[in-house]
């Protein structure tokens, strides 16, 4: 079994401080290091005091209700060197030992085979199955008391949780400096969105054992949960400087980073740690996640084909790989083919549903966009019944709105959804809703929070050019669209630069030539077909009219504006 030491101890960790006032406040603090000549001591090392009443089988049971990483390792040692490891007494604490290590501190071992008329083997037995045993209202029993919350881990009932804390309490009680009942109790507060009990339990819990790595990401947790996650990354490089074997940790920290979009830094934590451990999986898919991220498809298709040898079925890799077949390479059917066989199997996973449901509502197909219409009702339920739900749903009712130019429908969401975030997808869906409403200083407003706010961002600076152009400021917006042209390689967004160009030329040949320029760059640009469409309507050039309203009919064959050029040619088409 892989033991993951680490070269500090306490003094390394930076503690979560909590006020006086009941509010929680997390900060990195500075704690008396040792002399330099003093080589800190292994956790794995530290020397105890042995019961010299009850010999081997009283300190292994002592290191179990400890409970801390370093006490259970230490338990398990002496399990395997003592000649009472076959014993009755041997198996069942070496059950309890792989459990907690197991699904604690997220480190499997080899299967117990404890025996099979010993009480903690009935706890552990319906623990694994999700039922939660209740300890005799006599017990003295400090894992009696704990190893039944084993059974709520994965649990997300919160009257479960409640329900638990008295036997919690009693066991915090019956040994106050066994770490498991405190970091037990801090998980059920945080499931029940006590966020102050929580981080004041996790606190204490790493104060009696700072190798209680799971309380600390409990705390980081909460932490994110409350929007301080450069906070949680303190915590996590603090974590990761004193016990930096610890994969785990890395983990969580390059996840950390992972929401500042901070990849190169994230980059840094996962390769260091795939030279530690270089066929981990989930390593790897972290990998393939930055590779995605920052534009490298081709290297990011390499490892997932990796990863999938071995893990098929692996719910975040099937939706990465969606991602990039969509975002990467441009190709939604793929994507949505792989969607679709991820919600068969998770059907309530929102974040798979959520997906799903962008890309059947983007669907050229008619009949995929009205399942993308279902779905999206579906996923609207709870509001209508006046209950919360995530602004991401709100967010792609108002996005299917703009699509569907339902500008009322648009603007009901548009106010909510920018009091919760002024992301740069939420600013350019109510920049197309100002847009739609007609009302253009509003538009403009909100282009130039975008290209101040995101400057690198491709659809906020089409938002400020297109708001240019609107606001009668030609020449602007015609020198920003020539910059950009002379920067970009090609692709979409260098078909929607000469769209624009072609809006803005005063010459119908200059504006048939940026429009063909953009078409070349993206064939099933619908804006630029309808323009041209419009422009050789004009022209009574029906030849070339009717040629571009079937590419454009075969993209948006209900379009309303289509039909109506449809129907106006008649014969002709």
């Amino acid at each position: 079994m892989e033991r993951r030491t680490g070269r500090a101890g306490v003094w390394l960790f930076p503690l979560l401080l909590l006020s006086c006032s009941g509010g929680a406040q997390v900060r990195e603090v500075v704690i008396d290091r040792p002399h330099p000549e003093i080589k800190p001591v292994q956790p794995f090392q530290q020397p105890r005091q042995r019961d010299a009443g009850g010999g081997i089988a009283a300190d292994i049971r002592a290191l179990c209700d400890n409970g801390s990483f370093s006490a259970l390792h230490e338990a398990l040692g002496l399990l395997e060197r003592a000649d009472i490891a076959e014993s009755e007494f041997g198996r069942v604490m070496n059950a309890v030992v792989v459990t907690l290590l197991d699904k604690v501190y997220e480190e499997p071992g080899l299967a117990p085979d404890p025996p099979r008329n010993h009480p903690y083997t009935k706890i552990l037995g319906e623990a694994a199955r999700g039922i939660y045993h209740e300890p005799p209202a006599a017990s003295a029993d400090y894992l009696e008391n704990v190893l039944p919350f084993l059974a709520l881990l994965g649990d997300t009932s919160q009257s479960r949780f409640l329900a638990a804390v008295p036997d919690l309490e009693k066991a915090r009680r019956l040994n106050p400096k066994g770490v498991l009942a405190l970091y037990f109790l801090g998980f059920a507060a945080e499931r029940t969105e006590r966020w102050d009990e929580a981080l004041s339990l996790y606190h204490e819990a790493l104060t009696i054992a700072p190798d209680c790595y799971p309380a600390a990401f409990g705390a980081v947790r909460v932490l994110q949960n409350r929007g301080q996650n450069a906070e949680a990354i303190r915590i996590l490089a603090g974590m990761s400087e004193a016990y930096p074997d610890n994969i785990l940790i890395k983990r969580r920290l390059a996840a950390a980073y992972f929401r500042e979009r901070d990849w190169a830094a994230a980059a840094l934590v996962i390769d260091g740690a795939l030279e530690q451990k270089p066929q981990d999986a989930v390593l790897s898919l972290l990998r393939a996640r930055v590779l995605f991220e920052t534009g490298q498809f081709v290297q990011a298709q390499a490892l997932l084909d990796k990863f999938a040898a071995e893990n098929p079925e692996n719910r975040d890799y099937l939706l990465l790989r969606a991602s990039l077949q969509y975002e990467g390479f441009r190709n939604r059917e793929n994507a949505t083919g792989i969607l679709r066989s991820l919600y068969k199997i998770h059907p309530d996973d929102f974040p798979v549903a959520l997906y799903l449901t962008r890309l059947l509502l983007e669907s050229e197909n008619e009949a995929e966009r009205e399942e993308g219409g279902r779905m999206l009702r579906s996923l609207m339920r709870p509001l209508r019944a006046g209950e919360d739900i995530p602004i991401a749903v709100i967010q792609l009712a108002s996005e299917d709105a703009v699509r569907r130019s339902d500008w009322e429908e648009a603007r009901k969401h548009q106010d909510r959804i920018l009091k919760e975030r002024r992301s740069p997808a939420a600013l350019v869906n109510a920049f197309k809703v100002e847009q739609g409403l007609g009302d253009r200083n509003a538009a403009l407003a909100l282009a130039q929070e975008l290209v101040q706010s995101y400057p690198d961002d491709e659809n906020g600076r089409l938002a400020y050019i297109e708001a240019l152009a609107d606001s009668g400021r030609h020449g602007e917006a015609l020198r920003l669209i020539d910059t950009r042209l002379a920067a970009l390689p090609g692709g979409a967004y260098k078909s929607r630069y000469f769209y624009l160009r072609g809006t803005l030329r005063g010459e119908a040949d200059a504006a048939i030539g940026d429009f063909r320029s953009s078409l070349f760059e993206n064939p099933r640009n619908l804006d630029t077909l309808k323009a041209l469409i419009g422009l050789y309507n004009k022209q009574r050039d029906d030849r070339h009219a009717v040629y571009y309203l079937r590419q454009a009919l075969a993209i948006a064959p209900k379009d309303p504006a289509l039909l109506r050029y449809q129907k106006e040619y008649g014969g002709k088409m």
